[in-house]
């Protein structure tokens, strides 16, 4: 199996996950939860308890918008080099770069309910290492687009 297919079934199953998490704990939670953290991790906005649903939501829309602009490297939406238009690496990179959003978006899900428990007080610090996941993904993508692109200017 390629590496985009291992990614694929492991973002859907984070993505199951998220929906499963909020359905279970959905009845144990406070009328209001927090909504928003601060830079550090301290809760600074608050809502009613159907507004956990949003996460979930907006990482679904992440991974369809995702799924639909790896199926068309051609997009206008992709802003990726052109060494990177082509369905294998296309595949790869959004699966690759939905990873991280998938995980930042698990434990978000799972820290808030911690929080509206009193099981937690704050957000930990896993938000920024899955943070630099991400950039590193990013950084990877623009280093190797970068090669690529100056392996093909030489070939001409």
């Amino acid at each position: 199996m390629k590496t985009s297919g291992i990614l694929l079934i492991v973002n859907t199953v984070l993505l199951i996950v998220i929906w499963a998490f909020i359905g279970i704990k959905y009845t144990e939670l406070p009328e209001i939860i927090p909504t928003h953290f601060d830079f550090r991790g301290n809760v600074d906005g608050e809502s009613g308890k159907s507004s956990i649903w949003i996460l979930p939501c907006i990482a679904t829309f992440i991974s369809l918008l995702f799924s639909i602009l790896s199926k068309n490297p051609d997009s206008p939406l992709l802003n990726v080099p052109q060494s990177f238009r082509n369905k294998k690496t296309i595949d790869l990179y959004m699966q690759s770069l939905l990873f991280p959003i998938m995980l930042l978006f698990l434990d978000i899900t799972v820290e808030s309910i911690l929080v509206a428990q009193g099981k937690q007080k704050e957000l930990s610090n896993a938000v920024f290492y899955i943070l630099g996941l991400l950039f590193i993904v990013i950084g990877v993508a623009f280093v190797k687009g970068f090669q690529q692109g100056k392996t093909q200017k030489s070939d001409k």
